[in-house]
């Protein structure tokens, strides 16, 4: 991963290999970041879910193979410990012009991956009773 810092602004190059959510969670440790994120890029072999509000959980979908990222948004909080959360959302096509999106639980680039993040002050979480989710706070 390389960090290149601009202004309020970090733009971040991911390589291949590297994992988005370990990654993002690595610059934000080292750099003290709050705030968002956009990028798009490539991925192999993507998991991605939605949450399903009766069981409290990601469903979870595992795609096989190479994709684009078409569209990569998120942000980056705490929570209380002071634990790096990192929530994204992705939108990946495949050789088909087959669409898919959701919530990303993880994946690994295969090409590149280009990350423009903004900083914002400090987000906190807290743990929703109703959801079982951390959310904004």
């Amino acid at each position: 991963m390389k960090v290149y810092p601009s202004g309020d602004i970090y733009i971040l190059v991911l390589e291949p290999g590297d994992e988005i959510i370990e990654s993002i969670k690595k610059f934000a440790k080292e750099n003290d970041f709050h705030g968002y994120f956009f990028g798009i890029g490539a991925v192999r072999n993507p998991e991605i879910g939605y949450f399903d509000l009766e069981k409290k959980e990601y469903v979870i979908k595992s795609l096989e193979g190479e994709f684009e990222v078409t569209s990569l948004i998120g942000n980056v909080s705490r929570d209380k410990n002071g634990e790096v959360i990192v929530h994204a959302h992705i939108t990946i096509g495949d050789k088909e012009y087959r669409v898919f999106g959701g919530h990303l639980i993880k994946a690994v680039v295969s090409v590149t991956l280009e990350l423009f993040c903004g900083i914002t002050r400090r987000i906190m979480r807290k743990r929703d009773e109703k959801t079982g989710l951390k959310i904004i706070s």
